[in-house]
């Protein structure tokens, strides 16, 4: 994310975050209201699926996870 001159790091990308497909770990604890620590937890551990798609550089880029994995590992804690 670009950094303002006020040192506030704004989301340029126009999709709300609500309606994305897929989020960085931060991102995904906030749409759904989890604790960060506990995503990362889960995806080091292999319970949440993750994918790291490539940056510019065509090196991997950020770990994200798709709203499917995210649906379904909370089915699976629910259960």
């Amino acid at each position: 994310m670009p950094l303002l001159d006020e040192g506030f790091r704004v989301d340029l990308n126009p999709v709300p975050l609500e309606a994305r497909e897929a989020w960085t770990l931060p991102d995904a604890a906030l749409v759904y209201g989890l604790d960060v620590v506990a995503l990362r937890y889960a995806s080091r551990q292999g319970d949440l699926d993750t994918f790291r798609p490539p940056n510019r550089d065509g090196r991997p880029g950020k770990r994200k996870v798709s709203r499917k994995a995210m649906d379904r590992w909370i089915k699976e804690m629910e259960e």
